[in-house]
């Protein structure tokens, strides 16, 4: 039986200060950030959900970038159309606690039912929804993207990066670069790699080019897994491997790490995937013929 999902769709603006141009290498970099941050807010928001974004115009008047959100996830009695919202909402929700830090760890942190409260080192305390402050300092994954983003920023020579939402709005500019390159959260964590195993994904989306990981459905979960079968990437470049679409199956040997806590817990979210080799043919659905790879 076929998953029904629904869709919700929402954009933001993305703003460059500066120069009507950016370097074409530069901001590609930046998109992949912000790709990436927004990934992040979707797995607290809703992690069996499924994020692309499209960019949709660019326009002059320092370097403005609007981009569109479509997620699609499986709906339910308790599910909210506004979904996209709210992962755009968090996205923007690390880079103002990322700016809020200062450059320091955090001074505490106080969870309640539905909020974490952020004292920096001056005492002050900056609010965001609880799930999303777990996630920021629970792991330094995020920390590093954001850093990641401000390093690209800076080397850019932009005056200033903002972020803007329909309910929400964050502007970083210069004297803010440095501090926020710090790094304020420890990765206190040991990573687990369990013993290869024999599976067969189901394909959500190939990376054709071999530039980024390709998106698979797992356990009635997506996951995003890098392929390390050169042989395989190798003949999906040349075109001998076309028929690969979205419900086909391909058997490997995957990998699966994870992350553990001082308590020996799971962290959430922590879970990476690598395809070590494929094994055999492309299976497709029924009543289609295989395909073969070798």
């Amino acid at each position: 039986m076929q998953q029904e999902f629904a869709e919700s769709i929402d954009d933001f603006e993305v703003v460059f200060g500066g120069a009507n141009t950016i370097d074409a290498e530069i901001f590609s970099k930046l998109i992949k950030d912000t790709i990436g941050l927004v990934r992040e807010s979707a797995k607290v928001v809703d992690p069996s959900c499924f994020v692309r974004l499209e960019i949709k115009a660019n326009e002059q008047g320092s370097f403005k970038t609007i981009i569109d959100v479509i997620t699609k996830y499986i709906p339910d009695i308790l599910a909210c159309t506004s979904i996209a919202n709210e992962v755009l909402q968090g996205f923007v929700n690390f880079l103002q606690i990322k700016k809020h830090l200062k450059g320091r760890k955090a001074k505490d942190i106080t969870y309640n039912d539905e909020s974490a409260l952020i004292k920096n080192a001056e005492n002050a305390v900056f609010e965001v929804p609880k799930n999303i402050g777990e996630a920021f300092f629970e792991n330094n994954k995020i920390d590093q993207l954001t850093i990641q983003f401000i390093n690209n920023v800076a080397s850019s020579d932009r005056s200033h990066v903002s972020v803007s939402t329909k309910s929400q709005n964050i502007e970083i500019v210069s004297k803010d670069y440095h501090e926020m390159s710090q790094a304020v959260v420890e990765n206190v964590y040991n990573t687990v790699k369990m013993e290869p195993l024999e599976v067969e994904l189901a394909l959500k989306k190939p990376d054709l080019l071999g530039s980024s990981k390709w998106e698979f459905v797992y356990n009635n979960k997506k996951i995003e897994a890098s392929v390390l079968d050169k042989k395989f990437i190798g003949k999906v470049q040349e075109g001998e491997i076309r028929r690969l679409y979205a419900g086909v199956k391909v058997p490997c040997i995957m990998q699966m790490e994870y992350d553990l806590n001082s308590k020996g817990e799971i962290v959430a979210n922590s879970d990476k995937y690598t395809v070590l080799e494929v094994t055999g043919h492309i299976i497709e659905p029924e009543n289609k013929k295989q395909s073969e790879l070798f």
